[in-house]
């Protein structure tokens, strides 16, 4: 990473580089239920079809690191609920569950917790209640160098609101609530924190793998239980910026 900062300055000095113009953009597809019914299928469907799309996508030298890849499916409420059990809680029948899709500096533990306390503060302080924090299985040896080095690491917090809430007022409240995370986070000038996705409907997996690689590095979607009405999976092309789990 330091040759790369290196040449980051040098490419910044030079006027040719500039972290403003980095973008997440991708070549995107999707399958879905036509009588609107979630199904494994979709998810499976999904996965099968991104690998179809590899060739959109640029790959490193070392034949494992991508641009990055990922898919967005309906939150899969059974499966989630085994993982609340898991943590010792439990849901009740009206609970509407909410998960965050969390990537966390992986080696700096001090900021790890830092972060951590700033998204369960917002969160709490909006009205929910938090059954706690799941590390994401993951299969870090499908991963390239540079994709394994920049890693990071990947939870999920899972929350749900104390008061019953309307789908599209709850969705709201979530938005503000990460918008006040992005905040609290930049202010506190915290690296390597992303929110790939958090929500009361949908979860985005991604990470700079090969499409091929996509339920290879996340087992959760091996898992029978996790059904959708819909896969909107991507492949993305870092044109004239750098690829990063970020922006995967």
């Amino acid at each position: 990473m330091k040759i790369l900062d290196q040449n980051l300055k040098k490419l910044i000095k030079a006027g040719v580089y500039n972290k403003e113009d980095e973008h997440d953009a991708c070549g995107v597809g999707f399958v879905a239920s036509i009588d609107g019914k979630s199904r494994r299928e979709v998810v499976e469907n999904g996965i099968e079809a991104l690998k179809a799309v590899w060739h959109r996508g640029a790959v490193d030298k070392d034949g494992k690191t991508g641009d990055g890849a990922g898919i967005h499916l309906e939150l899969s409420k059974d499966f989630f609920e085994e993982q609340i059990k898991i943590t010792g809680h439990h849901t009740h029948k009206n609970d509407q569950l909410c998960v965050g899709m969390i990537f966390l500096p992986r080696n700096d533990y001090g900021a790890q917790e830092a972060c951590r306390t700033i998204v369960e503060h917002e969160i709490l302080s909006n009205n929910f209640y938090i059954f706690g924090w799941r590390q994401v299985p993951v299969k870090a040896k499908v991963l390239g160098i540079k994709a394994n080095d920049t890693r990071p690491e990947i939870e999920q917090i899972l929350f749900s609101p104390i008061e019953k809430t309307g789908s599209e007022e709850l969705e709201k409240n979530i938005y503000i609530i990460r918008k006040k995370i992005e905040k609290k986070i930049a202010q506190s000038q915290l690296k390597d924190f992303y929110i790939s996705s958090i929500s009361s409907r949908s979860i985005i997996y991604k990470g700079m793998f090969l499409a091929e690689h996509l339920s290879d590095f996340y087992p959760d979607l091996l898992d029978k239980r996790f059904i959708s009405r819909f896969s909107i999976f991507h492949q993305r092309y870092s044109t004239n910026t750098f690829p990063s789990w970020e922006l995967a």
